[in-house]
């Protein structure tokens, strides 16, 4: 047995002594520390509406700017669901000094966020943006927007496709065709016995409405008050049976086609998430699509959409986030999917500079596309004349004008349509008219979205353009590498629409807290 050296000391070890002085929680805390920022960008907020949401009487509610404080810090270091956020308030010295010592439960936790939050969270992210300005963080000038989905809280399996809906619908009408068709049968074979003359008159052409199921199932409980023989009463009673059940079904099915309303499909556990393809680009799971716009690596707006296509949605992001900024934005740079007519429109209406792409833009820089003579957007265009020039030197005159309606937008294009007189005996007949089975070559021009996308050339040619398209990819996705990978949010655990849009806000401004900290703790070392 080895012996015990006695040259061997240790320092004091007495957990269970008690302090004769205890420090306070502020001495244990670093003067950079996250939770300092917390503290003080909310103490900056003049939280009045949140106030104002407070009626009064009662039991004395906790403080909001306490659970404000609270649950920012939390989303900060990637604490997301109330039960964990009150563990940490009896656990975390952090959460002790910003709670100041006191211990809702998660019951408050959560009702405080999906309803007092829900209500006022626009003004409480507006508040973040003008104390950010207001120690120049950011300017307000440039807005780099782009978009990114984030899973819902949502059962996978539980998915509710339209046309399936509206297959089975119609699959159960017709049914009730065929129910009809027998009803009228047992009204005949019912004036048989009676003697009469007179046939009923065929279901086969009955609408299928709720009106026409229950005028059936009066003539079945008629046809029963009459009948006596009883294997016609068990046949009356089965297609009354079958008739409520189709009624059921179809009522079900239309209720779903609603719910999904412009959508492919819904989720029965949260029937506001849709069902969009993932990063990875192989599964189709029930989530949202977040679109946001940054300046300095700091989300100044942010929106949930239920539609995957960010241009399409682009319209409601800006309707939201321009009321929640201190100043407009005076550039807004975006990707080529943002590039539609619809959307420099909308650009044009707020007078705010256009830096957004178009789906060709990248194209048109290639070599191929600028060498080759036969693409429409490489005819000469005359003003005087109106005309294009095809490369055999011939003349595309302006024939007629038509308006074109975006499928799932409803936007209205007016389109012109110039053609020649005739390409028969053109010796680049086969390579110019490729794609129609007309005689003449024929292009559809948008004139107005031609001019909005020259104005997009012409900003984004300029040694500013450049610089701005460079920092794009770097700025927006940045955020959104940061929100999924350190601060680890990937999927929501709110359900439903409003509650979504305030969680995501929440994110937002935890984002934009933690970068302060980290600007921070960059200077001062």
């Amino acid at each position: 047995m080895a012996k015990i050296g006695t040259s061997r000391k240790f320092k004091s070890y007495s957990p269970q002594q008690g302090l004769l002085l205890p420090p306070s929680l502020d001495e244990l805390i670093g003067e950079k520390h996250l939770v300092r920022v917390v503290n003080e960008v909310v103490e900056a907020m003049d939280l009045t509406d949140l106030m104002n949401l407070y009626l009064g009487g009662g039991a004395t509610a906790y403080h909001p700017r306490m659970l404000l404080k609270v649950l920012l810090y939390a989303y900060s270091v990637k604490i997301y669901t109330g039960r964990k956020i009150a563990q940490a308030l009896n656990q975390d010295i952090h959460f002790m000094w910003l709670s100041g010592m006191s211990h809702p439960d998660f019951r408050t936790i959560n009702n405080f966020r999906s309803s007092k939050a829900k209500e006022v969270i626009e003004v409480l992210f507006k508040e973040m943006l003008e104390f950010l300005m207001a120690q120049s963080y950011i300017k307000m000038e440039n807005y780099f927007c782009d978009g990114s989905t984030f899973r819902a809280d949502a059962n996978q399996h539980k998915m509710v496709w339209k046309k399936n809906a509206e297959r089975y619908k119609a699959t159960t009408e017709q049914k009730c065709n065929d129910l009809f068709k027998a009803i009228d049968q047992l009204n005949i074979e019912e004036d048989h016995q009676c003697g009469k003359d007179d046939l009923a008159e065929t279901g086969a052409s009955t609408a299928v409405t709720k009106e026409a199921i229950k005028a059936q199932i009066e003539r079945l409980n008629k046809h029963l008050k009459k009948v006596t023989d009883k294997r016609a009463k068990r046949k009356a009673a089965t297609l009354k049976k079958k008739l409520y059940e189709a009624d059921s079904k179809i009522e079900k099915y239309e209720s779903q086609i609603i719910n999904a309303g412009k959508r492919s499909g819904y989720n029965r556990t949260d029937k506001d998430a849709s069902a969009m393809k993932m990063k990875n680009k192989v599964e189709i799971l029930p989530a949202y699509n977040v679109m946001a716009g940054s300046e300095q690596q700091f989300i100044t707006g942010i929106s949930v959409h239920q539609n995957t296509n960010d241009g399409i949605c682009f319209k409601d992001h800006l309707e939201q986030v321009l009321p929640q900024q201190p100043f407009k934005p005076e550039n807004i740079i975006a990707d080529s999917i943002f590039g539609t007519e619809q959307n420099y429109e909308l650009l044009a209406q707020h007078e705010i500079e256009n830096y957004m792409k178009f789906p060709l833009y990248h194209k048109e820089q290639t070599r191929s596309f600028q060498k080759n003579a036969f693409l429409k957007e490489n005819f000469p265009y005359d003003v005087l004349t109106d005309s294009y020039q095809c490369p055999a030197g011939n003349r595309l005159l302006f024939r007629h004008k038509h308006k074109q309606n975006h499928k799932r937008t409803g936007y209205q294009s007016v389109i012109k349509e110039y053609s020649c007189a005739d390409c028969s005996g053109c010796p680049f007949y086969t390579q110019c008219c490729k794609a129609t089975k007309q005689q003449y070559r024929s292009i559809q021009i948008n004139e107005k979205l031609e001019n909005y996308k020259q104005q997009a050339r012409e900003n984004l040619g300029t040694e500013k353009g450049g610089e701005l398209k460079r920092q794009r990819g770097i700025e927006i996705e940045t955020c959104f590498g940061d929100i999924k990978h350190n601060m680890g949010f990937r999927r929501f655990h709110l359900r439903g629409l409003e509650k979504v849009q305030t969680e995501i806000n929440l994110v937002a401004i935890a984002h934009n807290i933690r970068k302060i900290s980290i600007q921070r703790q960059r200077k001062a070392s």
